[in-house]
């Protein structure tokens, strides 16, 4: 598929017709996984709970290709320091949902005002246990790229990755890395996004969500 001849409404018409027969869930995310974790499902039994969060791709148009927007997060941001991830956060106590959640986020760490009109779906939900959340993706298509205004505090560095990249056969690699749970480097599976390395749940979302276009390997 050449995804970038399709407009907008035709990428969306795509993706919704795709969500309910090849959304993946724990297939994709098993390809992607770093360490054994929990699914959604035994997550959500465990005491305490998983805090909730929620996170925005975007698919936006720029020079005739679409892309996402993936930030990489500063050195001080804990367990997820230096990470690439899409922009998102915890729940708060006073947000009326989890798409709420990711709408706000999005605008608070990127400044992209983002209707819920124009989200057309969420991928399935990923357990992080070193920092005890479980996370929802959600996907929006935008019909014009955004004026970014990143939150020096939250984004270190705002990378805009073709979406083509995602749909081409091979580009998984084993890169090593540090984990904090284990406190030791192990061979992860990953994708090379401009010279940096995206593995973890973000890398299991992109898997899923690269799966609506074909058993993707």
């Amino acid at each position: 598929m050449n995804i970038n001849a399709l407009s907008a409404s035709e990428l969306k018409s795509h993706l919704i017709q795709a969500w309910d027969s090849r959304l993946a869930g724990n297939r994709a995310h098993s390809r992607m996984m770093s360490y054994a974790r929990e699914d959604a499902a035994k997550a959500r039994s465990m005491v305490p709970p998983p805090k909730e969060s929620g996170v925005m791709m975007m698919l936006f148009p720029e020079h005739n290709k679409w892309h996402t927007l993936f930030m990489l997060r500063p050195e001080n941001q804990g367990v997820h320091s230096s990470q690439l991830s899409f922009p998102g956060g915890k729940k708060e106590m006073d947000d009326p949902s989890i798409m709420y959640t990711a709408i706000r986020e999005a605008r608070e760490e990127v400044g992209v005002v983002i209707s819920e009109s124009q989200i057309i779906g969420s991928l399935s939900e990923v357990y992080i246990p070193p920092s005890h959340f479980l996370v929802q993706p959600f996907v929006a298509i935008l019909d014009q790229q955004p004026l970014w205004t990143p939150n020096a505090d939250e984004v270190h560095e705002l990378i805009k990755q073709p979406i083509d990249f995602f749909l081409m056969d091979g580009i998984i690699e084993m890169k090593e890395v540090f984990i904090p749970r284990y406190e030791q480097k192990l061979q992860v599976p990953s994708f090379n996004i401009q010279g940096k390395v995206l593995w973890g749940a973000t890398a299991m979302m992109i898997q899923e969500f690269r799966m609506l276009f074909g058993d993707l390997h």
